[in-house]
């Protein structure tokens, strides 16, 4: 088929058909340019909106970093101050048990005496017994009480001897 075979061949149903696809399409093609500008347009406003959305977050960020910082300094130092009365406190508690550690050996060391001196009075008092009674036996003692203890003393004595004078009588039948 030629040419001019080939536009016999066309009806002008088929021209019709074709043009009429072609206005279609290009107002599809249209449309869909449209739709494409005004999405991209739509796009374009969101990505300000979330550009401007980030630029406020950031600030809003910052201010945030800022007050998280400054609670930090303050925190930090609140927990210096608190230490730092923590120590004093260790300190004093420090001293006042070394104080009382102190005291503690002075203590211990005041009774040692005591206890040295207290000896020593035990050592004394059978001296003092001892020279009473020589005063006595001499008719020399004149206190009333200490002669009485004597008088005691002396009746003990006499009685322990009459002990043991029945002892040695006891022993002197025994070996007859």
């Amino acid at each position: 088929m030629n040419k001019d075979t080939k536009e016999s061949a066309e009806t002008p149903q088929a021209k019709s058909t074709g043009k009429d696809f072609k206005d279609k399409a290009n107002q599809t093609m249209d449309k869909a340019s449209d739709v494409a500008g005004k999405a991209a347009e739509k796009a374009g406003e969101l990505f300000e909106s979330f550009s401007d959305g980030a630029k406020k977050a950031g600030a809003k960020a910052g201010d945030v970093l800022e007050d998280v910082a400054a609670g930090t300094k303050k925190a930090a130092k609140k927990a210096g101050e608190t230490a730092g009365d923590v120590m004093d406190n260790i300190i004093v508690g420090v001293r006042k048990a070394s104080e009382k550690a102190a005291d503690s050996v002075k203590i211990m060391e005041v009774k040692h005496e005591i206890s040295k001196l207290e000896g020593a009075n035990k050592k004394i008092m059978p001296q003092i017994s001892a020279s009473v009674w020589d005063l006595y036996e001499q008719g020399k003692l004149d206190t009333p009480e200490l002669v009485a203890f004597c008088d005691a003393i002396a009746s003990n004595n006499a009685l322990i001897d009459a002990k043991r004078q029945t002892i040695e009588e006891i022993k002197a039948t025994d070996s007859k």
